[in-house]
């Protein structure tokens, strides 16, 4: 199936090259070849392709293979760092899974220094809880002194700020034990918890039930889910330590992800292994992360040598690559919206093609494929769609990305020139 959605991909691209050559033309007489050239292709000709191979990788539903009914031991390392207004709700989401293997718990207080560290051992932890007390040094190295003192086959990491649905811990490590001998990681599938805060929120409630949901699930067909995410994921102990746990750095989840792929072991993604997350409540906050994630990306390029891994299977090699075109894209849309905003209103739609709309409605039939398969999924867990902003949705469409841009553009920027990292 990967190969039948590359040659379908590369089809559509073929085809919307000779597409757009007149429409190159056109915008070349205003801005030159190499601008109308640059931004034809990073709006339409790359996205096209990869909407395109993303649509026909999820018409493709992986057959499920029978699972077997052991459930084995596993721990969770929830590092702790100022989380004291949602650390009770993310231990007590813990406690209420229904999993039949025993759950050990580590919370690694990593320096808090808003009573974090009190607050948490005033609560009743049980036995199969530990709390380890670090200086501030950062989620890594909090993650791998937890790492030392596990003794199970299986760790799940866990962020203080999220709540893990019952049957959280049951249907990821499903996944992960009864999957290809070559899986190292399993990525659970991530909500907004927060969603009814304000509009930013909404915003967001719909990138990650949309867009990072439509990309695992994706890659996750593949064997090649990119990010395990910190936030819940699990992976082999073993495999963990194998590579030295996870780089100080600032996308500690997507170094880790990538070096197991690199190793030659596979990734995948449970969706209906559900946790919810807090998100950024304000503009300035979603930035600072999504500044963070840009970084964390060419980071991942920067310390994994994609290009001379041997063991690096051709698929993940294939969906890494595709990681390069985003920086691209990001410049291209921060230039291709505003000049194309101010020339309708010059009531010149130069900008607007046919092959842009095309775009755009690949994208709306890729929203709609992964909704249906997210609705069928919350169907299984016996989960209730929840109502969603209409109004949020449309914005998301047409402007979410647009507007995230320049967060990103600067966190690819800030480590391509190794700037000063902020913990």
């Amino acid at each position: 199936m990967f190969f039948i959605s590359v040659i379908v991909s590369l089809f559509y691209f073929i085809c919307s090259i000779f597409i757009s050559i007149n429409w190159i033309i056109d915008i070349a007489c205003y801005f030159g070849y190499f601008l109308a050239i640059f931004l034809v292709v990073f709006i339409a000709l790359i996205p096209g392709f990869i909407f395109a191979f993303m649509l026909i990788s999820l018409l493709w539903k992986k057959k499920e293979e029978k699972k077997c009914k052991e459930e084995r031991d596993v721990t969770i390392l929830v590092p702790m760092y100022n989380v004291k207004t949602c650390i009770k709700e993310t231990i007590e989401s813990i406690k209420k899974q229904k999993y039949c293997g025993n759950i050990y718990t580590i919370l690694i207080d990593d320096g808090s220094t808003d009573g974090s560290l009190e607050f948490v051992k005033s609560l009743d932890l049980g036995s199969k809880t530990t709390l380890l007390e670090l200086e501030h040094k950062g989620k890594a190295c909090a993650l791998n002194e937890a790492l030392k003192h596990v003794k199970t086959d299986y760790t799940i990491t866990v962020d203080a700020d999220t709540v893990l649905h019952p049957l959280a811990v049951r249907n990821i490590m499903h996944q992960l034990v009864n999957s290809d001998k070559k899986t190292a990681a399993t990525a659970g599938c991530l909500f907004v918890k927060n969603t009814k805060r304000n509009f930013i929120t909404k915003l967001q409630e719909w990138d990650y039930s949309l867009g990072i949901f439509g990309v695992k699930l994706y890659q996750g067909n593949y064997q090649s889910t990119l990010v395990a995410q910190g936030a819940f994921s699990a992976y082999k102990t073993a495999l963990l330590k194998q590579i030295g746990g996870w780089q100080n750095c600032e996308g500690e989840d997507i170094v880790l992800t990538w070096e197991l792929l690199s190793q030659g072991y596979e990734t995948n993604f449970a969706q209906n292994a559900i946790a919810f997350t807090e998100v950024p409540k304000t503009f300035k906050d979603l930035g600072k992360q999504r500044k963070r994630w840009a970084r964390g990306m060419i980071e991942a390029f920067k310390r994994v040598k994609i290009v001379t891994s041997k063991k690096l299977k051709f698929k993940s090699r294939f969906l890494m690559c595709l990681n390069i075109f985003f920086p691209f894209i990001d410049l291209a849309l921060l230039i291709f919206i505003p000049l194309g905003l101010i020339l309708l209103l010059l009531g010149n739609p130069l900008l607007i093609g046919w092959l842009s709309l095309l775009v755009i409605l690949l994208g709306m039939l890729l929203c709609f494929v992964i909704e249906i398969r997210r609705k069928s999924m919350l169907r299984e867990i016996n989960m209730k769609p929840e109502r969603r902003s209409v109004l949020a949705f449309i914005f998301y469409i047409l402007f979410y990305a647009f507007m995230l841009t320049p967060f990103c553009l600067i966190g690819y920027i800030a480590e391509l020139i190794n700037a000063k990292k902020e913990w």
